[in-house]
């Protein structure tokens, strides 16, 4: 009796401790599993971009000092030009984003006149050849998008430097001796020696973007930037060619690549497929 005894507290004992390590195992299985190491996004958020832009300057000021009586000048005109650039940008949200650009604008041509008898004896004309860079700091607020246009609106600052070359100035005599000297015509060129000024450069803009996909996006906008002052070497007479209130009106068209886009609003276009079987 004594033995039956014991064996059936042992099973009973062996029992109640397989059952209390089973529902610990059990609670050990419902523990989830630890999370698994976030993926490093290389290159997430930045951008590459390249623009094409024609630069219509706005009619510039003369900044020169001339001699008491000289007349001022009158006509004063910088061409309009192509210009080239590109930059890197970073996306900081959807709707906030900075780059850094440089563009480089072609030469202009520079032209003025003035005249000390109301062009009745004769004319001076200044020429030059002004070309620009600048390198800007920018930064967009994106408007939202619609139908897969994002427009957006923009601020920059950065530095401007202008070289001002192939420089003269130079006499025309409409009647004998308007210069002092015998005939008329022109008279010889008077060169002034070429001068770089870089200063402080600030921009607006405003445009619009259309991702066409696998990471492109179109870009046009439209750009003004404000350059500064710039000037010719000073001449074999003392004097020099200078301008101030330097400014560009733009207009861009540029192609940006993200690193981390996918595909846009094209991407399900199929393009269309010659001598294709009728029956596939």
């Amino acid at each position: 009796m004594a033995a039956s005894k014991f064996w059936t507290i042992t099973i009973f004992g062996c029992l109640s401790i397989g059952q209390s390590l089973g529902g610990t195992a059990r609670g050990a299985d419902l523990l989830p599993p630890p999370p698994p190491d976030a993926p490093v996004a290389i290159g997430d958020g930045w951008y590459l971009r390249v623009d094409a832009t024609v630069s219509d300057y706005a009619r510039p000021r003369d900044a020169s000092l001339p001699p008491a009586g000289s007349p001022p000048l009158v006509r004063l005109n910088l061409d309009p030009v192509p210009s080239y650039g590109g930059g890197v940008g970073y996306r900081i949200n959807d709707w906030l984003r900075v780059d850094a650009t440089v563009d480089q604008r072609i030469g202009s041509r520079y032209s003025a006149y003035s005249s000390g008898s109301n062009f009745r004896t004769g004319y001076n004309v200044e020429a030059g050849e002004l070309d620009v860079l600048t390198g800007l700091v920018n930064v967009y607020a994106d408007l939202g998008t619609w139908w897969g246009l994002t427009p957006y609106i923009g601020a920059g600052i950065g530095f401007a430097d202008k070289g001002f070359g192939k420089a003269y100035t130079q006499t025309t005599c409409l009647s004998a001796f308007c210069d002092g000297n015998p005939g008329t015509g022109l008279r010889d060129r008077v060169r002034r020696p070429s001068h770089s000024v870089t200063s402080l450069a600030w921009a607006l803009t405003g445009g619009v973007s259309y991702a066409v996909g696998n990471g492109f996006s179109i870009d046009t906008s439209y750009r003004y930037v404000d350059l500064g002052r710039a000037r010719t070497g000073t001449d074999a007479y003392g004097f020099d060619s200078r301008l101030k209130d330097l400014a560009s009106h733009e207009v861009r068209v540029g192609l940006r690549y993200s690193f981390a886009s996918g595909p846009g609003p094209l991407a399900d276009l199929s393009l269309p497929r010659w001598n294709r079987n009728p029956y596939e």
